[in-house]
């Protein structure tokens, strides 16, 4: 199962990628590493990841995920597998 992205989750990936060559920003090489790994963990969307790691609207997508998680127990809750 997936973390929910937070705030810690959040700025831990955007000082990993400050200590990266900014490239342009571009996703390449150890950047694109990055992202990827931020996807994985918080089950985001490429643009979502790349804009966390880049501190753009990192606060929209914390309460995307927040959404998220709750959609997915409120399912949970209704097809009967909830607690």
């Amino acid at each position: 199962m997936a973390d929910l992205l937070t705030r810690k989750i959040a700025k831990e990936y955007m000082t990993r990628a400050k200590r990266m060559p900014p490239n342009g920003l571009q996703d390449i090489g150890d950047r694109r590493k990055l992202r990827i790994e931020l996807q994985n963990r918080c089950n985001l969307t490429e643009l979502e990841a790349v804009n966390v790691i880049n501190g753009y609207h990192t606060d929209l997508y914390i309460r995307i995920s927040e959404i998220r998680e709750e959609e997915r127990l409120m399912k949970e809750k209704e097809d009967g597998n909830g607690i």
